[in-house]
Parts: C-alpha cells; structure tokens; sequence
C-alpha cells in the first residue's frame, strides 16, 4: 500500500509535494529499520530520478550524503546521482561502494572536470580507470591521481609521468612519494630534479649517486671554452645537435629555467629554420603559428601547452595587466597532424600571416 501512495504521489507535480516525496523515500531508503523488498527499492529509486528536476540542490545533495555510503539500495539510483551535478554527485563519487570500473569510465569520458577530480581522489581505482584519467591530459586531475596512494597505476603509466615531471615539476614530489614507485623511474627522474629532490631520492631509493650524477658545470665550461666571437647560446645548440644530443626535451627544459635565447635556438635548429623566423612563431599574435611548429615536432598536448604559456608572458608584454589572456588554442592543436604540420611550414603565406592555416592545404 506504501508504494502505491508514493507512486500517486509522484503524478503530483506541485513543487511541493515532489519535494516532500524526495525527502519521503529519501528517509525510506536511508533507514535501515525499514524493510522494503529490492523491487520496492527499485520503484523508490525510479520515482527519485523522475521528479529530482523539481527538488531544490540541496536537498538533493543532503540525500546523497546520506546515501553514498549504503549497499542495499538500487545500483541505477547511485549511478543516476554520480552523474548529476557536482554538489550532488561528491559524496557518491567519493565514498559509494556500488560504483564499478565500467561505470567509473563512463563518468570520466562524459562529466565535468571536478566529477573526474573526485574520481581522481576515490579509493582502490583501477589501472584502466587511472589511465582513462591520465589520458585527459589536465595537470590538476592527474597531480590529483598521484597523490591518491590506494590507485592502482600501471608500470607504463608511472613510466610516462616520470618523463612528463621534467616538464612539469609539480608532478615530482608526489610522484617520488608514490608507496612502491620503480627504481628506473626515480633514477630517470635524478636527472632533472632539484638538489633536494635528488637528495631524497637517494634516502628513498636504492641507488648509486656517483652513477647518476649529471655534471652541473657542463654548461658554463661548454659556454667558457667558446670564443665570445659567437652567441654563447647557439654555439652550444649546435655542439648538441651534432653530437646527437639536442632534443625537444632540452629546448623545453631551457625555456623552464628561464633560458629563452637557448630555447629560440633549440627549437630553431630542431624545426631546420632560421632564428628569426622560430622567434616570429613563438612570439606571433596568431597562435596558429607556435601550435603548428610544436605539433611539427610531434610534441605531446600538454608540453604544447606549457611551451604557450610560458611564452605569453613575452608574447604579450605590451599588453595591460588588465587584459584578458589568451588560452592555448587546444582543439586546434589536437586537430593537426604532424606531416601536415611540417608542410604548413613551408607555406610561405602562412608563415607571413596571409592565410590562416585551414587555406593551406
């Protein structure tokens, strides 16, 4: 007879009688006095999903709370919270127990970037649900991840983040304070961390100091045995670059440290163009131009967006501090291939500014 007058009830659209129905069932499915058979629940959870566009957010997200940490309620019903708003969904994503891998991937693929933060935080995740998470490429979502230590991350993606901390050093620390973290990955890590950093990862890891240590001179004796004739800079690019050693690393790891003129030149000898042109694509209003060279160098999305806004500071110099920054053109870049790239180029009318880049092919 309960569930029949609940079921009236919901015929009911007056806003206030739907939301004395939520608060209603709200309570039927929270008390566990109650002893409704998993068909009622069901039913219950059903009238919940139509009339909740009638409940204030409050009270939606009062019920959640309530509810996230309950088994015996309908798996439909958790699911449908988890992927409402961010206020009702928290608790559910969070702490309910009946989300599952498929369900978790589904969230990630299709919700706002705080839903999969909240993922990012919840326990006992898996490897292809921490993949899925890395995969967005958002700094915030994955310093999140590492520093969740109950998420399962596979060898290959530690592996990867490992690298990307080079260019990313919030990533570093949390990284290194991963319980179980691969000797090899610490050890590729010594190279670029700070002093401290290194510091700790040989209090931490079983490792030879003397094998790993990286010449911190080898610059400036490079740059002193150099005739003053020459820009200190170039001349050191180019012995990189003969002895095999100059990479998109280098050149984004200069331009972190603040060396922008062996920056230019790195990225200058890497794309084969000369000096002036590399420093008109960096600094150029139409952003086409640096997301064009980047991708020529098959440089991964979130380097890209490092390299745009590290730059922007110069770029935009002139410009008030008032003024609204440009964000890096991301779905653009995404949308370029990398041998379609390298032919834009050579497009001389492109590189002059007199086209955009969708007339050049």
């Amino acid at each position: 007879m309960e569930i029949k007058h609940l079921l009236g009830l919901a015929e009911n659209k007056q806003p206030e009688q739907r939301e004395f129905l939520y608060k209603k069932i709200s309570d039927f499915l929270v008390n566990d006095d109650n002893s409704f058979t998993e068909v009622e629940k069901e039913i219950m959870g059903d009238i919940i999903c139509r009339i909740t566009a009638d409940v204030e957010k409050s009270i939606r997200a009062h019920f959640a709370k309530r509810l996230a940490k309950k088994l015996n309620v309908p798996k439909d019903l958790m699911v449908f919270l988890a992927n409402e708003e961010i206020e009702v969904a928290l608790p559910i994503l969070q702490d309910c127990g009946l989300l599952f891998e498929p369900d978790l991937l589904e969230i990630i693929k299709h919700r706002s970037t705080q839903h999969r933060l909240a993922v990012a935080a919840r326990d006992n995740i898996s490897e292809d649900v921490c993949t899925a998470l890395c995969e967005i490429n958002n700094p915030e979502i994955t310093l999140t991840l590492l520093e969740n230590h109950s998420a399962q991350m596979p060898l290959l993606l530690l592996n990867y983040l490992g690298e990307q901390s080079e260019f990313i050093p919030q990533y570093q620390l949390p990284l290194l304070k991963r319980p179980f973290l691969p000797r090899p990955v610490a050890e590729k890590m010594y190279r670029w961390v700070s002093m401290s950093l290194r510091e700790y990862i040989i209090e931490n890891f079983e490792i030879d100091a003397k094998a790993l240590d990286v010449d911190i001179h080898d610059r400036e004796e490079t740059i002193g045995a150099i005739s003053g004739d020459c820009d200190p800079s170039a001349l050191l690019v180019e012995k990189l670059h003969k002895s095999g050693e100059l990479s998109s690393r280098f050149m984004i790891k200069s331009l972190h440290q603040g060396e922008i003129d062996l920056f230019e030149f790195s990225f200058a000898k890497l794309l084969d163009l000369d000096i002036q042109v590399v420093r008109k694509i960096v600094y150029a209003e139409n952003s086409e131009l640096l997301a064009v060279a980047c991708r020529a160098l098959d440089i991964d999305r979130v380097i890209f967006k490092t390299i745009y806004d590290l730059t922007t500071s110069i770029r935009d110099k002139g410009t008030s501090i008032l003024s609204l920054t440009k964000s890096a053109p991301m779905d653009f870049y995404d949308l370029l291939g990398t041998d379609a790239a390298k032919e834009a180029l050579r497009n001389a009318e492109f590189m002059a500014g007199e086209i955009r880049y969708a007339e050049t092919g």
